[in-house]
C-alpha cells in the first residue's frame, strides 16, 4: 500500500486531495469548537485569531529550524522592512485581520452546516471587485453563477428561519467576511509581486503583521486579559487546540498549492465544492441537526453557482493562455517573411 501511494500518480493525487479535505474541514470544526463556548462563555473571536497568527509565525520558525537540523531545503524568510511595511502588504494584512475577525464572529453565531452558504457571497464580491478594480468584464457565465448563489443564499436563509436556527448577526458577519475575503484575494495577487512570488515569505510577512495588528484589538476588547485571568491558562487542551488551528491556517495555503500542482485548477475547484458538500453533511450528522428539503436545495444552488464560476474562470484563463501561445507561434513566421523581403518588422 505504501509503495502504491509513493510511486503511483493516482496515489499521490488521492493523498493530496485527502490532505486538503482533512486540513480544511478540521480547521472549520476546531474553530467552531473554540468559539462555541466549549471552553467557557468568554468571547474568544479576536484572541483566538491573534493567537493563531502567532502560532503560524512560530510554525514557520520551527520549519526553518527543523530544516537546518534535518538537511532539508527550507530557508527561513529574511525580513526586508521595505517589503514587510510596503503599502500592499500592509493593506493585505489589515484586510486579513478584518476577514479573520468577521469569520470568527460568523462561526460563533451560525452552525458549521450553514458555513458554506454564509460565506457564499465571496464569489459575488470577487466578481464585482474584479469588474470595478481590475477592469474585468462580466461574462454570461459569471452572471449565471451570481444568480445561482444569490438564489441559494436566500432559500437557505429562509429555511434556517423556518427551523429556528437563523442568526441575522451571523448572516451579516458572513457577508462582511465574504467582502473582506474577496478584497484579500485581490490584494494577495498584488502582494505576491512585492515578495518576488515567494509564498512562504508572504505568509510569514502577513502573519507577522496580523499578529501585531491584533494586539490593540485583543487589548481593547478585553479578551486577552479575560483569558489570562481565567481557568483557560491552565488548560492544556485549550492551548493545544489554539496552536493546532494556527498550524492548520498556515497549512491550508500549502495543501491548496499542492492540490493544484498534482491535479489542475479545474480539479482543485471541483475538490473545493465536493469538500464543502462533505463538510455540510458531516456537520448535520455530527451536531444531529434536522434540515428541510428546501434547505438542501438552497445549498445545492450555492454549490452549483460556485462550480459554474470556477469552470468559467478556468475556461477564460485557458483561452487567454491559448491566445498567447498562438501569438508566440506566429511571431517566427512573420520574422521569416520580413527577412525574405529584406525588411525588419518591430
Amino acid at each position: 500500500m505504501d509503495t502504491f501511494l509513493v510511486r503511483s500518480p493516482y496515489g499521490k493525487i488521492l493523498c493530496v486531495v485527502l490532505m486538503y479535505w482533512v486540513v480544511s474541514i478540521s480547521m472549520v470544526f476546531l474553530n467552531k469548537l473554540i468559539l462555541s463556548g466549549t471552553f467557557g462563555s468568554q468571547d474568544l473571536t479576536i484572541f483566538s485569531a491573534w493567537y493563531q497568527s502567532m502560532s503560524a509565525v512560530g510554525c514557520i520558525f520551527a520549519m526553518g529550524f527543523g530544516s537546518e537540523k534535518c538537511g532539508l531545503n527550507i530557508k527561513m524568510p529574511r525580513v526586508d522592512p521595505k517589503q514587510l511595511l510596503s503599502r500592499t502588504v500592509l493593506m493585505l494584512s489589515m484586510c486579513s485581520v478584518a476577514s479573520l475577525t468577521f469569520n470568527n464572529l460568523m462561526l460563533k453565531n451560525i452552525g458549521v452546516a450553514f458555513y458554506q452558504v454564509a460565506r457564499s457571497f465571496t464569489i459575488i464580491f470577487t466578481i464585482g471587485l474584479s469588474a470595478c478594480v481590475l477592469g474585468q468584464g462580466l461574462t454570461p457565465r459569471s452572471v449565471i453563477a451570481c444568480l445561482l448563489v444569490v438564489s441559494g443564499f436566500f432559500i437557505a436563509i429562509d429555511q434556517e428561519d423556518v427551523t429556528g436556527t437563523l442568526s441575522m448577526f451571523g448572516v451579516l458577519y458572513g457577508i462582511l467576511a465574504s467582502l473582506t475575503a474577496a478584497i484579500s484575494g485581490i490584494l494577495f495577487k498584488q502582494a505576491e509581486s512585492v515578495v518576488d512570488r515567494d509564498a512562504l515569505k508572504l505568509a510569514y510577512y502577513n502573519n507577522v503583521n496580523c499578529a501585531i495588528m491584533f494586539i490593540p484589538l485583543a487589548i481593547g476588547s478585553g479578551q486577552i486579559f479575560a483569558v489570562f485571568q481565567s481557568e483557560f491558562i491552565y488548560s492544556m487542551k485549550f492551548w493545544f487546540v489554539l496552536t493546532f488551528t494556527g498550524g492548520l491556517s498556515l497549512c491550508i495555503g500549502w495543501v491548496s498549492a499542492l492540490q493544484i500542482k498534482y491535479t489542475s485548477p479545474v480539479a482543485h475547484h471541483l475538490s473545493i465544492n465536493a469538500k464543502s458538500v462533505v463538510q455540510t453533511i458531516l456537520a448535520v450528522l455530527f451536531y444531529q441537526e434536522s434540515k428541510t428539503l428546501y434547505w438542501w436545495f438552497g445549498n445545492f444552488l450555492v454549490v452549483l453557482g460556485v462550480l459554474v464560476y470556477a469552470l468559467a474562470k478556468v475556461f477564460s484563463d485557458s483561452q487567454a493562455v491559448k491566445v498567447l501561445q498562438e501569438s508566440d507561434m506566429e511571431l517566427p513566421v512573420k520574422v521569416s517573411k520580413s527577412h525574405a523581403n529584406g525588411k525588419a518588422e518591430v
